[in-house]
């Protein structure tokens, strides 16, 4: 009878110590399923203004611009750098630039069939980057000492590259361009309300 009574307490014991490894073995997982589980994710908007506008593209221009930046650590209170500490980050943005005007064109009627249309000066209406490849991280190294050396902040780059004031430049460029397409779309626009129009075009 004791003889049968040890053998069911090691098999008792058996199998209780095969349940605990089994629960041992499985927690971490349901603990990281759990966890998972318990993830939210929220985000808020809010609308700062609403403006009506008057805008109107005469040119876009496709751009595809490269960006390096640097960054080294320099001989405390000055401005040496310390040799092989320099990181750099080089930069492809591929995007298009939208110019036009951002004021209503003026147009006054001279007689029957003439009319003068004054253009207002040229500005950046805005950025679009290219839906396929509109950034890239061409190269992100770092000398052998560059450790300690800051970071290069590559969404501060693509941001400055990106501003109205560094659009700017095409402005002049493609001035003569945006004057043809500014004449080709009204006098489009007023043939088809009189054929017989004749229009003077002012740029201001």
């Amino acid at each position: 009878m004791s003889l049968i009574f040890k053998i069911f307490t090691k098999k008792f014991a058996l199998g209780w110590l095969i349940l605990f490894a089994v629960l041992f073995l499985a927690y971490p997982s349901y603990l990281a399923y759990s966890v998972r589980e318990g993830e939210k994710s929220k985000s808020y908007s809010m609308i700062k203004y609403l403006e009506q506008t008057n805008e109107t593209v005469y040119l876009n221009v496709g751009i595809q611009v490269v960006e390096t930046k640097s960054n080294n650590t320099s001989i405390p209170w000055t401005k040496i750098g310390i040799p092989l500490t320099e990181k750099k980050a080089i930069i492809i943005l591929n995007y298009q630039a939208k110019l036009g005007v951002k004021k209503p064109v003026k147009i006054k009627k001279i007689n029957e069939n003439r009319y003068s249309v004054t253009i207002p000066k040229y500005d950046v209406i805005g950025i679009e980057l290219d839906q396929k490849a509109p950034y890239q991280l061409y190269d992100a190294s770092g000398d052998l000492l560059s450790l300690a050396t800051e970071d290069i902040d590559t969404g501060k780059l693509v941001t400055n590259r990106l501003s109205t004031k560094k659009q700017e430049m095409y402005l002049a460029k493609y001035k003569g361009q945006m004057n043809d397409s500014a004449k080709s779309y009204y006098k489009t626009l007023f043939q088809g309300i009189n054929k017989n129009a004749k229009l003077e075009f002012n740029f201001e």
